[in-house]
């Protein structure tokens, strides 16, 4: 892996971005430091809190015609008094307005290379679809590193479909789910979450 500059960002430039995306579900609540940097054609981002744990990760590939895709593991407060969970997601961002879907999401197509298209239920948020089951990311992000491309359908509210293309460079996927899943691992752990669901 060729070495790649990094850079110190504020927080609240970090989460401006994911949040405007729709790659984030939560909220930064304290001042804390995130680091950017390169992985090749990847865009990768770990937030640290107060305290200098890892608190997300966020690995951004530019797709064609403005499309995203994000992959975001972090730890979510859901509220006083209770324990910190394990959030991990898979979001494509485009220019189209999709709207919002239910809490069970809308049907997606998507496939890997030339095989055959898959269906899931993504959630979906103004120009965002997100697929937010960990075992299921975890299933995309290990397919992710064996394709050259995807293609993902996304359907906007009137159930019209919004093409997402992206290419894969396999040497720089490979190191970026590397990175993340080892970045994924310590921040379940200190969410005392189950990290067997990053595989």
């Amino acid at each position: 892996m060729s070495k790649q500059p990094s850079y110190l960002f504020s927080a609240q430039t970090v989460f401006s971005l994911a949040l405007v995306l729709g790659a984030a579900g939560f909220y930064a609540t304290a001042p804390a430091q995130a680091f950017a940097t390169w992985i090749g054609s990847w865009d990768y981002v770990l937030r640290h809190d107060q305290e200098g744990k890892p608190q997300a990760a966020f690995a951004r590939l530019r797709g064609e015609s403005e499309a995203l895709l994000w992959l975001t593991c972090s730890r979510l407060t859901t509220g006083e008094d209770k324990p910190e969970t394990l959030s991990m997601t898979a979001t494509v961002s485009q220019k189209g307005y999709l709207g919002r879907s239910t809490s069970r999401g809308r049907s997606t197509v998507y496939w890997f290379d030339d095989r055959s298209p898959e269906l899931a239920y993504w959630i979906y948020r103004e120009k965002a679809g997100q697929m937010a089951n960990a075992e299921q990311v975890s299933v995309f992000l290990n397919r992710i590193t064996e394709a050259r491309s995807l293609v993902i359908e996304l359907s906007n509210y009137r159930y019209e479909t919004q093409r997402s293309e992206f290419r894969f460079n396999a040497v720089d996927t490979k190191n970026v789910a590397e990175r993340f899943r080892q970045d994924c691992r310590d921040i379940a752990s200190l969410a005392k979450a189950d990290s067997s669901l990053i595989r």
